[in-house]
């Protein structure tokens, strides 16, 4: 987590139209947690897209007039195009007590596998990792160069962040490297053409 990590918000009327906030450029939102009674927020909608997409899962986020605090990212509404934001949930955690929150992973290098026609194939793209606010990483990096033809790694095979822990099961399969896959599509059979057998005609002959 990066100090600079800060999310500037704004006081948040519950009864206000949530509609109308929308349509001015606004998304509600709420912070949340244990012994918490809970913070109704909105973010200008162009600053929350930026700041997700630039910084780590833990951050603090400052409400106008009601102080920072520590949160951590709990849940993203988008709209059923999958573009728009429309609500978030932040659960409000704390700098001395260790908090799981859900990473991205980025894979990196090229195994030695390439060379023989091995393919990385990534099984899971994030992960959740345990740790104080302070140690939690923006990212996972997996270097890949050691990867071995028709192998694979599980969380047991992976050195979590400095200071963290999996919150994984230790044999969940995170990468694999085999050849393509190949995909064999078969040729249609024609059938033989059924035989039809030759209709005689009766010669009409005409009474004389």
């Amino acid at each position: 987590m990066s100090t600079k990590d800060v999310l500037a918000a704004k006081f948040r009327d519950p009864s206000a139209p949530l509609t109308k906030m929308r349509n001015d450029g606004w998304v509600p939102g709420v912070v949340f947690g244990k012994d918490y009674k809970g913070l109704n927020i909105m973010v200008p909608k162009m600053q929350l897209a930026k700041f997700f997409h630039h910084s780590g899962k833990v951050f603090e986020v400052e409400v106008e007039g009601h102080g920072k605090h520590l949160v951590a990212l709990s849940e993203v509404q988008r709209g059923h195009l999958g573009t728009e934001f429309m609500h978030f949930s932040f659960h409000k955690v704390s700098a001395n007590e260790k908090t799981t929150v859900t990473l991205p992973i980025h894979f990196v290098g090229e195994t030695h596998a390439s060379k023989e026609g091995g393919v990385v194939y990534p099984v899971l793209h994030e992960a959740d990792v345990k740790g104080l606010p302070r140690d939690l990483p923006e990212f996972i990096e997996i270097d890949v160069t050691s990867l071995e033809m028709n192998g694979h790694w599980t969380f047991a095979d992976i050195t979590p962040p400095k200071g963290c822990e999996w919150a994984m099961d230790a044999e969940e399969t995170i990468v694999s490297c085999h050849l393509p896959r190949v995909k064999v599509v078969e040729e249609p059979v024609e059938a033989p053409a059924a035989e039809v057998a030759p209709v005689e005609v009766d010669e009409v002959k005409e009474a004389a």
